[in-house]
């Protein structure tokens, strides 16, 4: 090419040449078909992997989308200004130059760590976990990826990897969630009020006042049993919780960098509904992509998986291939009332919009109104494929039996 070039009486850059990438476009290293779908509201309505792809092929390459969350090319140009130069805003020729040459050969990262327009990434020190927060979910984590594979689900705003309260028996009739209310719906904005976020290699800190999951004046939609069934009105007087949630989350715990700590901070306070008996706190809520499938009990004695069968052992999602999965796990000791439990469940399968979810749940009892409490509690997930799931959970319950 370059001898083709010179004769031609053109000048050559390397950066200028058309890549000749052994890579497609919609490889795993720039594309994840339920990242794509879940982080674009307007392209909610695409139902197969295969509607995704082709939308991405077509037009969400040229337009500069984020494919996956370990890459975005409108980041990629902007952290190497090589790049930049050389390609200006031709997103297809940066996904080429990093499938052939960024990605393998120079190893550069495809993501702005620390943040960029609304979202904000950390990654392991060897860069195979990537874990983001977005001001659409109003800092709460929407993206969790291992393997080049998405984790979480991110369709609507009580999804994610984050912190909720709520009361008992009452429900989501009185339910903070960290990433926003069941009115946010798919839209890109949330009621969730950001306060900060920070994002620093592995460590991420953020705090927002969470939005209650019904809106005030509106009733519970979903079929279910007991005081906030079907058309049960929502208990909260405001759309916000003015009571600060917070987090840090870091990756890399126990000497692992597949080890994920999760420490939440509630403040708890204000005017509670009547009749309540207790509160619960998730620390955190994962809900995952819809073929983490494979619902599980991990029993730190045996040192065996089982079928989920128990709340008060740790959970693990995994694919039923399993070459995925993520497993929760709370050390003893923590400032619940209640024993700290954890629980499993499945929401459908469709690529985008189906997921399945794991939580651990610290419990405490009633307090008077007009005080108020600090909350702080410790999780740790571990990611990776299933016997190295269990694996980390045997280290990280070694290294961290209680607090």
């Amino acid at each position: 090419m370059l001898g083709q070039l010179l004769v031609l009486g053109l000048s050559w850059t390397p950066l200028a040449v058309c890549f000749l990438t052994t890579e497609p476009l919609d490889s795993k290293l720039v594309f994840d078909p339920a990242f794509y779908v879940n982080t674009h509201a307007d392209l909610h309505g695409l139902r197969t992997t295969n509607e995704a792809r082709k939308h991405w092929l077509s037009t969400g390459i040229k337009e500069g989308r984020q494919g996956c969350g370990s890459f975005h090319s409108v980041q990629y140009l902007k952290r190497y200004s090589d790049l930049s130069k050389a390609f200006g805003t031709d997103y297809r020729q940066a996904i080429e130059h990093y499938l052939t040459n960024g990605y393998s050969k120079e190893g550069r990262l495809g993501i702005v760590e620390g943040g960029d327009e609304g979202r904000w990434t950390i990654s392991s020190h060897h860069h195979d976990l990537f874990l983001s927060a977005s001001k659409r979910t109003g800092g709460a984590v929407d993206s969790l990826v291992w393997d080049h594979k998405e984790f979480l689900n991110s369709w609507d705003h009580g999804r994610e990897m984050q912190m909720a309260m709520n009361t008992h028996p009452w429900g989501e009739c009185f339910n903070p969630t960290e990433a926003g209310g069941r009115d946010d719906a798919i839209h890109d904005t949330t009621k969730s009020t950001v306060l900060h976020v920070r994002a620093h290699q592995n460590t991420m800190e953020t705090a927002n006042y969470p939005a209650f999951w019904l809106r005030p004046g509106t009733k519970q939609t979903r079929p279910g049993h007991g005081p906030c069934g079907h058309d049960k009105p929502a208990l909260n007087k405001n759309t916000v919780y003015k009571h600060q949630f917070s987090k840090t989350v870091t990756i890399g715990c126990a000497g692992l960098d597949n080890c994920i700590k999760f420490v939440s901070n509630f403040t708890l306070g204000g005017h509670w509904p009547d009749g309540y008996t207790g509160i619960n706190l998730e620390s955190p809520a994962c809900y995952m992509t819809s073929d983490f499938n494979v619902l599980l009990n991990y029993d730190l004695t045996t040192r065996k998986a089982h079928t989920f069968n128990s709340n008060r052992r740790p959970t693990v999602l995994a694919t039923s291939d399993g070459r995925h999965a993520m497993g929760l796990y709370a050390p003893s000791g923590q400032d619940s009332d209640e024993f700290q439990y954890y629980d499993a469940k499945s929401f459908g399968t469709n690529f985008a919009s189906g997921t399945n979810k794991l939580n651990v749940v610290f419990r405490k009892n009633p307090f008077p109104d007009g005080t108020t409490k600090h909350m702080v509690y410790t999780s740790y997930a571990c990611v990776g494929s299933r016997n190295v799931v269990t694996s980390c959970l045997d280290a990280v319950h070694k290294a961290y039996p209680s607090v």
